[in-house]
């Protein structure tokens, strides 16, 4: 949750469908439901949807993505599953049991409709958007420059181990790894939010590159 004094901007719901883990952080937080004006979502992959219908009814906030997610978030179309993934178990096996949802087509969220699409260059409060495809062609990424932070999402993951996303579950690896390097040349972000593992506080800009050279990384 991204707290810029103009109420709060919520970037993605998790996977619960209620959203009571956020809703809870938001009470710690000593804030309200309606104080989330806004929810972004990164693409449309069921850990990053499930809270949003809830969330959207019990806050009012609007619902912003790329156009090529909005139609499987408003449960138009069905998540795109790579060509090459099937239920024979890929590395990481960490991620085996998404990998199965995604082949079964398991554990979709209640439809939840989009209020705004978004594109490279715009611009949500302090934070700009970047479109990043290759784990799905709607995937954004947010910069926020003077917070000196990249929230990345699934381009990288840190979990179980640094990479550039996880294999069976990204549409075109390829193309991933190239969104990858555009941002390496775009951004010097100290801070790296990831949508799996923990997030890189320190010199994330060269996490990044060293993913994209393909350099082992130790987080």
């Amino acid at each position: 949750m991204i707290d810029d004094g103009n109420g709060l901007t919520l970037i993605d719901t998790l996977l619960d469908h209620d959203g009571r883990d956020i809703l809870h952080e938001l009470k710690l937080m000593g804030k309200e439901p309606p104080d989330i004006k806004r929810i972004i979502l990164t693409h449309a992959h069921q850990s990053h949807l499930g809270g949003l219908a809830a969330l959207k009814k019990i806050t009012g906030a609007r619902v912003y993505s790329h156009d090529w997610e909005a139609d499987i978030i408003q449960g138009k179309r069905k998540v795109q599953v790579p060509a090459t993934t099937t239920l024979w178990p890929k590395k990481p096996l960490q991620v085996y049991h998404l990998q199965v949802a995604f082949v079964l087509g398991l554990g979709m969220p209640p439809s939840c409709e989009v209020d705004e699409n978004l594109k490279d260059g715009d611009h949500v409060g302090p934070l700009t958007v970047m479109h990043a495809p290759g784990h799905t062609p709607g995937s954004l990424t947010f910069y926020w420059p003077e917070q000196k932070t990249l929230i990345c999402w699934d381009v990288v993951v840190t979990w179980p181990e640094p990479a550039l996303g996880w294999p069976q579950i990204t549409l075109d690896n390829k193309e991933n790894r190239e969104s990858v390097g555009r941002l390496c040349d775009m951004v010097q972000a100290e801070i790296l939010c990831v949508g799996h593992g923990d997030p890189v506080v320190r010199n994330g800009a060269k996490v990044m590159r060293d993913l994209f050279e393909g350099r082992k990384v130790q987080v």
